[in-house]
């Protein structure tokens, strides 16, 4: 792939679906205006179909291919930090109970210069799209570990109840388990105002009836406030993974995640690729 010219990705995105590179197309206009509609309502906007049959099939295929350089993680998290709850809970309180994290990982680093899933990202397309539904400035990010991810899992791995610790995330779904693996979710849980603690304690007990649980479509991209809303992945059952792809975008261009993220994700600090489109100045964090 040539470093200073942007991929060409119309092997692998319906741009007849999706004409986003087009910015006079009043098709691309409706589907920001729905995409913004969607977010104000459930805080999700998704886009069936996003990958060509081609492109899915390419995409799978190229992360098989790769799935022995995957880095393990068994993390457990508390939804809440430790320390802000009240004191006086009890051990047993569903928010003093860690949410386990199992998965394995594909960081950027293991996409060279010619993967599939990396002209996708790199492409130029997607940045003003998001932009326009967000209303906010939109850049790739020069990190060579977190750029773009591609998480794994089978088994019975899952990433359980959490919020996430951006305002919003990018996934493009690749190949759906055997079986479970749905996207589970509540709307809105919380904001700046308000932390949510009666609605979270709710899905924690099992007694919310507020959880939208959503079995995406092979091929789907999804833009999510995770920040947001609770969510998770249920666990995903059988050999056969449940493959998501994750792309990460900050408000400015050039940002870098610092060493113990870039451990905490891949294991290793020294990347085994660096992208020459993405590795510009940059700023850590």
């Amino acid at each position: 792939m040539n470093a200073t010219k942007a991929p060409d990705v119309r092997h692998l995105v319906d741009l007849d679906r999706y004409p986003i590179d087009d910015l006079e197309s009043p098709k691309r206009r409706e589907i920001i205006e729905n995409a913004k509609a969607s977010l104000r309502e459930n805080g999700l906007a998704s886009f069936p179909g996003f990958l060509t049959e081609k492109g899915l099939a390419t995409c799978v295929a190229e992360v098989e291919s790769l799935k022995s350089k995957a880095y393990a993680r068994n993390l457990q998290r508390f939804i809440y930090p430790q320390e802000t709850l009240d004191p006086s809970l009890p051990a047993d309180h569903p928010f003093r109970k860690a949410q386990p994290l199992v998965q394995r990982m594909l960081s950027a680093d293991v996409f060279d210069g010619e993967s599939e899933l990396r002209k996708i990202y790199e492409w130029g397309g997607l940045p003003p799209f998001l932009a326009e539904i967000l209303g906010q400035s939109v850049y790739q990010i020069a990190d060579p570990f977190l750029s773009l991810a591609v998480i794994m899992m089978n088994n019975g791995q899952t990433h359980d109840w959490h919020f996430d610790g951006n305002d919003w995330v990018v996934t493009l779904l690749l190949q759906r388990p055997e079986k479970g693996g749905e996207f589970e979710f509540v709307p809105h849980t919380r904001d700046k105002d308000n932390p949510g603690l009666d609605r979270v304690e709710a899905v924690l007990r099992g007694t919310s009836d507020e959880v939208i649980s959503v079995s995406q479509e092979a091929g789907t991209l999804v833009l999510f406030y995770g920040d947001q809303s609770v969510h998770r992945v249920a666990p995903s059952y059988g050999e056969r993974d449940r493959m998501v792809a994750a792309f990460s975008y900050d408000n400015a261009p050039g940002f870098v995640f610092n060493e113990k993220v870039h451990m905490n994700a891949s294991g290793r600090t020294t990347p085994l690729y660096v992208s020459p489109r993405l590795s510009a100045t940059v700023a850590t964090n």
